[in-house]
């Protein structure tokens, strides 16, 4: 049996109760295609010497018998199982597929070829009426993980590129439930969700033309970035939180550089998205 399914953030975005319609548009560049080829060569020559630097380590096996005591000469047998490193995708097919063999397919694959599950969190679909979220569907899929091994990432917590039906208007109604929303859900899943994309895209407010948008656009970039920051700080302190953006250019970095406090950063690193979708 063939697997085929073709699931990016558009078509889940699009399919999605509340979101649909929703279009995103990049701007494109290129560059010239000899500087980019002397650049991979250059990573590519590079790349031992920086698997040696950041890959490694140096470790000691201590081999002992019953009684606890050491054994000289032992022949030791290591095979790696897994590693610290985080590699996969989104993961928002689980559970959506009609067919149960494709189901099950879905979820083999993902587990043999991946260690690390993006789940969704886009609030008009994971909360269509306020006070309802879908938590019994984010604690199947977690479970899952968990038995499967995979790691699990949130994303994203704040992005104004679409409200729910149910938001107010006035910008202090959207800050209660905006906020109550971060607080609860990195609550909710701490230990089971402990990264998070806590805000979105903060580079490019408003261009959605939403209410969320316009609220974060009237408190400012990072103002806005920062309370979702702390709030999620509070409700799981050993959470690794993100700032995601698809831009890494001067202004990206001017938020960057002034989220923090006391002189310690309010995030603990940066996500850098790029979409590839064929043109689709």
């Amino acid at each position: 049996m063939r697997l085929s399914i073709d699931m990016n953030r558009r078509t889940f975005l699009r399919i999605s109760a509340g979101a649909g319609g929703v279009w995103l548009a990049r701007p494109a560049s290129r560059s010239a295609e000899s500087s980019s080829t002397s650049d991979e060569a250059g990573l590519l020559a590079r790349a031992k010497e920086q698997i040696e630097k950041h890959r490694k380590g140096d470790g000691v096996v201590a081999v002992r018998d019953a009684q606890g005591k050491p054994i000289e000469n032992a022949m030791v047998e290591l095979e790696q199982t897994r590693h610290e490193f985080l590699f996969g995708c989104n993961f928002f097919m689980f559970g959506r597929i009609r067919d149960p063999e494709r189901e099950a397919e879905y979820r083999r694959r993902f587990a043999a070829l991946l260690n690390y599950a993006t789940l969704g969190f886009y609030w008009p679909y994971y909360e269509p009426e306020r006070g309802k979220a879908i938590y019994d569907y984010t604690d199947k899929v977690t479970a899952w993980c968990r038995e499967s091994g995979l790691t699990c990432k949130g994303h994203p917590l704040v992005w104004d590129y679409a409200d729910p039906k149910w938001l107010p208007k006035d910008f202090a109604e959207i800050r209660s439930p905006s906020n109550a929303r971060v607080r609860e859900i990195v609550e909710r899943f701490k230990g089971r969700i402990d990264i998070w994309d806590v805000v979105n895209e903060p580079t490019h407010l408003g261009r959605f033309k939403t209410r969320t948008g316009e609220r974060a656009i009237a408190m400012g970039a990072v103002p806005y970035t920062a309370e979702a920051l702390k709030i999620a700080r509070q409700a799981n302190p050993k959470a690794r939180l993100l700032v995601n953006d698809y831009r890494t250019d001067p202004p990206f970095e001017k938020i960057l550089e002034s989220l923090s406090e006391e002189g310690k950063l309010l995030f603990d690193a940066i996500g850098i998205q790029s979409h590839m979708h064929g043109g689709g």
